[in-house]
């Protein structure tokens, strides 16, 4: 079984790569969960590989800043200061965990 690898394209200038975090809301799940996985961010894209043995391929994404409608900071369960809510221009959402937030949440606000 091979891993999924995330690849930065020529055009593209990368932030952070392998930024440890959760994401607990996405919209190919119907509940809330806790997928732990690794974020990639670049000026185009924002991508979150799962890690795990199995089932990790149907929770791993990959947005484009382009789509984002809007972010705001928000809470993760129960009550944790740590997270990033997207919200894209077609109505998905997505809910990020993240420890240091505030660089995540201001990188995105500067390429939407």
């Amino acid at each position: 079984m091979s891993k999924k690898v995330y690849e930065v394209k020529n055009d593209e200038k990368l932030f952070a790569e392998k930024v440890t975090g959760d994401c607990w809301k996405m919209p190919n799940i119907s509940i809330n969960r806790q997928v732990s996985g690794k974020y990639y961010f670049t000026d185009k894209r924002i991508a979150f590989l799962a890690s795990g043995l199995i089932g990790t391929e149907g929770v791993s994404w990959e947005i484009e800043m382009k789509d984002i409608d809007t972010v705001k900071t928000c809470l993760i369960p129960p009550f944790f200061p740590f997270g990033i809510l997207i919200k894209m221009k077609n109505g998905d959402k997505y809910k990020l965990s993240i420890f240091g937030r505030k660089k995540y949440f201001n990188w995105i606000n500067e390429h939407i």
